[in-house]
């Protein structure tokens, strides 16, 4: 019998070696499959998040930026009522 220790346990390559459940296993051919999903999730899901960011960061930098706006407006106000304090 020929099998390979890996990593990721014993592998054996040789049909006529597998047992019937390792050949059902093998002929799903679950590696393979999870490279075509791997691969078609990396090329969608960047697609999908560019389209969502160029969505999301406009509004998103509008209301951060009114946000700020307002912080920095407040302050203006703060700092001048100081500035005109009785003493004067």
């Amino acid at each position: 019998m020929v099998s390979h220790n890996m990593a990721i346990g014993q592998y054996r390559d040789d049909p006529a070696e597998m047992d019937d459940i390792e050949r059902e296993v093998a002929a799903a051919q679950y590696p393979e499959g999870g490279l075509v999903v791997g691969l078609g999730v990396g090329i969608v899901l960047p697609l999908v998040t560019l389209e969502a960011l160029l969505f999301l960061t406009p509004l998103l930098g509008g209301v951060v930026g009114f946000a700020l706006g307002r912080r920095v407006r407040d302050y203006a106000i703060r700092r001048r009522r100081a500035d005109r304090t009785p003493g004067e």
